[in-house]
């Protein structure tokens, strides 16, 4: 008989999670085995505050009279367009029918939110696929793994958190194989394992073991060109879940050309070269998607604007053949700055892309090797606005060399060039391996930081600017681009992008300011939690990092 395998996907709290209390526990779960919390809980409540204030808002009589109250409910009509399984989710259940094994899928939320449907799909599985890309940390992930694991199952661990956790890992009752690299070159050899109990590494990876754990890695492809690697067959997941889905999920590269100073992603899959899907390939795939029903493609790579190339000639190849897909993708800012690419994205069916400007000075980005200029951020966002195409920009605060001065060179650069939507956050040091936190770079800009204990937020100070300022800069930015009307916090309204209709950014845009200047009880319950942790956060860095700078300014 063919094992039968559960795949579970998701994070700690997902958008599956309509019981708050039930998002609180599993938060609780995980701080339990964590220290140094306490910028975590004022980043969250900085957050939990624009949420609640938003949708109290929502529910206030002066939301029912506003004049912006029918492009808001217009808006919130486009949220969500169908829960999506992630393409994780899809592609090991590809690989898996494809070894001949029964798959079932399911989430952590769901597991831990059903007692009863947790302990029925676990009872009738041999193995549980865990992925962990998007859990935080070991304290996530450790009680999620716990939850999975039963003494007649083998668990299996793969994903973007296992593969920063393998050069360190100490051992896991709750793992029977941690799992590094491609998902199509590990799954046949896991696949036999399973069958036989005799675990024998791809024809280009190894077998260590660590903490008594076997860790099995894939290798890496001969060539730069991932075309042989088998598609993610959307048909499946449609099967597993009894009905069709308007979006796809679709990722064309592995790694990165760049190497940002802040960002692993050059470094996941065990592997350090830029790999890609040819357009041929993509249009191809495409093609069938859109065959299938499929009206729209997010595109989850690093940067699907390079190679600028292959973009141009999917474009055409799009274009060619009538194709009615939207879709949305990561670009760089230098590649949106070329007038005539942004338009051939339009004209391909792009929608929506997502820029990592990341910092308005010059001085940061050069800090943060992004190889891209403040004006070239500028330039991309005056362009996406000329052609039609909705940004989204990133904005990270608080990186080695910030000050508030700084601060105030990104607001001026956004101000001037306003995006649709923005996302800012603080600077975080939890991603070991990145090339800021190398013992070098570190000492260039003068970086301490908290290592050797499990925190969702470690602590960190630098000349310019500690970890006991960064979420009231984050929280300062982020009010005064509300309050100017620079653009649309994504947190508040990230569920309706894709049915985002840009006659509706100014009522939008009133709304959100009245959600800020509202809801006065709200937020003076905040401020006062917002003291309290303040000062036990105060406390906790002097005591880790010492008195240097852990005074808020």
């Amino acid at each position: 008989m063919s094992p039968r395998v559960l795949v579970v996907t998701g994070g700690l709290v997902s958008a599956e999670d309509t019981d708050l209390l039930e998002a609180l526990r599993k938060q609780i779960a995980a701080l339990r085995g964590s220290q140094a919390v306490w910028l975590d809980l004022q980043i969250k409540l900085h957050a939990a505050e624009r949420l609640l204030a938003a949708d109290r808002h929502r529910r206030s009589e002066t939301f029912r009279r506003a004049s912006y109250r029918e492009a808001v409910e217009r808006f919130d009509g486009h949220a969500p367009i169908g829960e999506i399984p992630e393409l994780t989710e899809v592609a090991l259940a590809t690989l898996l029918e494809h070894e001949g094994l029964e798959v079932e899928c399911t989430t952590y939320s769901k597991l831990h939110a059903d007692a009863s449907l947790r302990e029925r799909l676990l009872a009738r599985t041999d193995a549980v696929f865990a992925s962990t890309t998007l859990l935080h940390d070991r304290a996530e992930m450790d009680p999620m793994l716990a939850m999975l694991k039963r003494p007649h199952n083998k668990v299996v661990a793969g994903g973007a958190l296992a593969s920063m956790l393998h050069a360190t890992w100490e051992g896991s009752s709750a793992i029977d194989l941690l799992a590094v690299g491609y998902g199509e070159m590990l799954v046949p050899a896991i696949a036999r394992w399973l069958r036989t109990g005799e675990l024998v590494a791809p024809e280009r990876g190894r077998i260590e073991e660590r903490g008594g754990t076997p860790i099995l890695f894939s290798g890496v492809p001969e060539g730069r060109v991932l075309d042989a690697l088998p598609a993610p067959d959307w048909r499946i997941a449609e099967r597993v879940h009894g009905r069709r889905f308007r979006m796809a999920h679709y990722e064309s590269v592995r790694g990165c050309p760049y190497r940002c100073a802040f960002c692993n992603y050059p470094y996941l899959f065990d592997d350090t070269k830029f790999r890609y899907r040819s357009a041929e390939r993509i249009d191809a795939d495409w093609a069938a998607l859109e065959a299938q029903g499929i009206e729209y493609v997010s595109c989850l790579d690093s940067l699907f604007t390079m190679p600028r190339k292959r973009l141009q000639e999917l474009c055409r190849r799009l274009i060619a053949r009538g194709s009615r897909l939207k879709w949305i993708c990561y670009a760089r800012a230098d590649d949106l700055c070329d007038l005539p690419t942004a338009q051939l994205m339009k004209d391909a069916g792009c929608v929506q892309v997502q820029i990592g400007v990341e910092s308005g000075s010059d001085v940061i980005l050069k800090n943060m090797n992004k190889a891209c200029t403040a004006d070239e951020n500028r330039r991309a966002l005056i362009n996406c606005r000329k052609v039609g195409l909705t940004s989204l920009v990133t904005v990270i605060v608080g990186f080695p060399g910030e000050t508030r001065e700084t601060v105030d060179e990104t607001y001026a650069l956004l101000a001037s060039a306003p995006p649709d939507v923005f996302y800012v956050v603080a600077f975080s040091t939890w991603v070991e391996g990145v090339p800021i936190l190398k013992d070098e770079s570190k000492k260039k800009h003068g970086l301490v930081t908290l290592g050797g204990v499990p925190s969702p937020a470690p602590y960190w100070r630098h000349p310019g600017m500690s970890c006991t300022e960064v979420s009231h800069e984050v929280k300062r930015l982020n009010e005064k681009l509300i309050e100017h009307r620079v653009g649309l916090e994504g947190f508040l309204f990230y569920r309706g992008l894709l049915g985002y209709d840009p006659a509706d950014r100014e009522a939008l845009l009133d709304f959100q300011r009245d959600v800020m200047r509202g809801q006065p009880i709200l937020r003076g319950i905040v401020r006062g939690l917002d003291a309290f942790v303040h000062r036990q956060l105060v406390r906790d860095v002097e005591a880790r990092l010492g008195a240097a700078r852990a005074m808020s300014a």
